[in-house]
């Protein structure tokens, strides 16, 4: 008879990252017993849910290119071809840059790099950027305000047609029922993992093991549930994953930022309606997911709520922060107001004298070249480092993950792609730094 208390491998954190890991983990080794916890009482409660749910395979690095674009189609796929509705829209990216920013030596590597990827994208001019989109203003000349605030004018803009967006909580419920379908394990939610339990391999049963010079292994975790154990301890925890790893002496290498989403309806603005309903990008005629010249600051449109997500990837001046509960995570009422929205409203009017309806905060975990982290050490197998872009980079991931627990030298990506599995690891890295992170 089975143990509850002891399998093959555990997969601690069921956001996108984890039940896709666990998905592909069960799929391709039907006869281990694999167990999938969260300390929520659903799966794809914590930053999965905060997220803005958008993707894109713009990136300059073609590891991102590859892990983006591959995901992306699986998505379609799945929507498309399996009829589970992701609610995944093309509503495109668009970068608006000055002439500076598009001049950038950088620029032309990520646009070389895209066309060799055979990533789509088109290049817009400020004279059709302005004829294509309701109020954008291209011209800050005389405007004292703009020059302090440090904004950019906007000469070009970079538009990539097979971004968009999708309902998180759909991706996960799609990767959770296909894991229910095949796993031996029931999931269990409410499960707080406390530690990562360290044991001598192989046990001694010698008093207050193990020693320095004995060998080493991650063999369970301590749980406000009790004990688990397991060949295998999968970490898909994101903003967690130093709490849990730092204690045992596990360097992730990677640091989490705040990061914030601000809701702006529309519905009494027609200004505003107009925007959304920008014609000429996409079939489905809304503005794109767009980034501002200046700031950081972006905004997806949410064509079910008819109004905006406004966000910003601040930079500098934003800390690194150990996250260790939600309360790390609580939104900043007066940030969109002082921050985000003068940004927002010299660029776009018609944003002018808008307030938030809903704000949300979640913590990206930042790896140092900001290309995901898959590895295994000590009987821990670590994904983390997204940078932010989980949810677009989930499906390959998650198949590195499980290749990589099978010992498999390559993983097959969908559409036949493959990547070295240990590209993405702490040794052996195989990646080049990525430029364009929001």
């Amino acid at each position: 008879m089975s143990s509850d208390k002891s399998f093959d491998v555990i997969v601690v954190g069921a956001g996108t990252l984890g039940v896709a890991a666990a998905y592909y983990l069960q799929k391709n080794s039907p006869d281990k017993r694999i167990l999938l916890i969260d300390r929520y009482l659903a799966a794809g409660q914590a930053n999965t849910a905060m997220s803005a749910a958008a993707v894109r395979n713009m990136f300059a690095s073609s590891t991102n290119q590859l892990l983006t674009d591959t995901s992306i189609k699986y998505f379609e796929h799945v929507q498309e071809e399996l009829k589970c509705d992701l609610l995944f829209e093309k509503s495109g990216y668009l970068w608006l840059l000055s002439e500076e920013q598009f001049g950038n030596p950088s620029v032309k590597t990520w646009i070389e790099r895209m066309e060799r990827s055979g990533i789509s994208y088109k290049v817009y001019s400020k004279q059709e950027l302005k004829e294509m989109i309701p109020g954008l203003n291209v011209d800050f000349s005389n405007d004292e305000e703009a020059e302090l605030m440090n904004l950019q004018e906007v000469s070009y803009g970079l538009y990539g047609a097979d971004c968009g967006f999708l309902d998180p909580t759909r991706l996960v419920e799609y990767y959770l029922d296909e894991f229910k379908k095949i796993s031996h394990e029931k999931p269990r939610f409410g499960v707080n993992v406390e530690e990562l339990i360290v044991e001598a391999d192989p046990k001694l049963d010698l008093p207050s093991e193990p020693y320095v010079w004995q060998k080493k292994k991650v063999t369970g975790v301590k749980t406000n549930k009790g004990v688990l154990t397991a060949d295998v301890i999968v970490l898909a925890t994101g903003a967690w994953a130093n709490e849990l790893l730092d204690p045992v002496g596990i360097d992730s290498q990677t640091k989490v930022k705040k990061r914030q989403l601000f809701v702006i309806h529309g519905e009494d603005k027609p200004p505003l309606v107009e925007l959304l309903n920008t014609k000429g990008f996409s079939d489905i005629g809304c503005i794109p997911f767009t980034i501002l010249p200046s700031a950081g600051v972006y905004f997806r449109p949410q064509l079910q709520e008819q109004g905006f997500w406004v966000g910003c990837g601040d930079k500098f001046g934003r800390e690194y922060k150990y996250v260790q509960t939600d309360d790390d995570l609580v939104p900043e009422s007066a940030y969109y107001e002082n921050s985000m929205y003068p940004v927002l409203s010299k660029y776009f009017p018609a944003f002018t004298d808008t307030r938030p309806t809903n704000s949300w905060a979640g913590g990206y975990s930042y790896s140092p070249d900001r290309i995901p982290f898959v590895y295994m050490e000590s009987g821990v197998l670590v994904i983390n480092g997204a940078s932010g872009s989980g949810i677009m980079k989930a499906d390959a991931l998650a198949r590195i993950a499980d290749a990589l627990y099978r010992g498999e030298e390559e993983a097959e990506l969908f559409g036949g792609k493959k990547i070295r599995s240990t590209a993405l690891g702490q040794k052996g890295r195989d990646v080049e730094v990525e430029s364009v992170i929001i």
